[in-house]
């Protein structure tokens, strides 16, 4: 197949990698907890990408992180070489895949727009929650084009536990927060937007068509949004200016204190992972 180069191998050469990428290492010890799927999701989301790739499918996902969606294909004893810019972010991906007593996932460390590989050597490249964190995107989408195979599949996924638009604790607290703290004045996103991307997948001669996306329902409170807020999870948050934040924070913590005197009650919420297939 491919040679995948250890995590913690060497990057592009010196001043050959864009630096502007977003690199996750800060989030590597709480991604989980706070972008974790639980393990009836996980699976639902495996199905989903093993239906669309099909058996025996060569398989990378680009931004594996902490391997929340590669993990369960491994655990089946599918091969999935997962890319990430993030060391800590690996390890801790080995690390739970060592836990659960499955042998270390092939990993590389590398930039999205530079993929070590040669051409047309995968089936399938997984790009969940990843291209809004690259100022290059449309490089990294050449990228994934590139060691695509003829006829192969670039699944582009996004969805979790934060649902903008639902209503829930999390998105009051955090859609609020960030109106607070000015999203025109740091924009959220790096990268791309959803509708960027499907338009470039389109321009670039893919055949995009959605699949049956995986729902499903939690309990979730406004102190734990909060707590998120006040640990500075989300990578927008990273590049706010600390006074910004403090005085945001403040504010909608003060905001949620008033309309529910028991932030700790949990409320139902509603989830979605979207699925969007580009066959080339």
């Amino acid at each position: 197949m491919t040679t995948a180069q250890p995590a913690g191998g060497d990057l592009d050469p010196p001043g050959s990698r864009p630096l502007d990428s977003v690199a996750f290492d800060r989030a590597a010890g709480y991604y989980d907890e706070s972008r974790g799927l639980c393990p009836e999701v996980q699976e639902l989301v495996a199905d989903r990408i093993e239906e669309a790739a099909g058996p025996g499918a060569r398989l990378l996902e680009v931004g594996v992180g902490t391997g929340r969606i590669a993990l369960p294909l491994h655990r089946r004893g599918r091969r999935v070489v997962g890319v990430d810019l993030s060391l800590p972010m690996l390890e801790r991906y080995r690390a739970k895949a060592a836990a659960a007593g499955l042998p270390p996932p092939p990993t590389v460390r590398a930039d999205a727009t530079r993929l070590p590989f040669p051409d047309a050597c995968f089936d399938a490249v997984l790009e969940v929650h990843v291209l809004h964190l690259i100022p290059s995107w449309e490089r990294a989408l050449a990228e994934a084009r590139r060691v695509l195979v003829p006829g192969g599949l670039l699944l582009h996924a996004g969805g979790s536990r934060l649902e903008r638009g639902s209503g829930s604790p999390r998105d009051q607290a955090i859609s609020r927060f960030e109106e607070l703290a000015g999203a025109s004045r740091t924009p959220r996103l790096v990268g791309a937007s959803h509708e960027q991307v499907l338009g470039r997948l389109r321009a670039m001669g893919g055949r995009v068509e959605g699949l049956e996306p995986v729902v499903w329902e939690e309990r979730e409170t406004h102190a734990e949004a909060l707590r998120w807020i006040d640990e500075r999870v989300f990578s927008y948050h990273w590049r706010l200016p600390d006074e910004v934040w403090r005085s945001a924070a403040a504010q909608v913590r003060a905001e949620l204190e008033a309309a529910h005197p028991d932030l700790d009650t949990p409320r139902p919420a509603r989830h979605t992972f979207r699925f969007v297939a580009a066959r080339f």
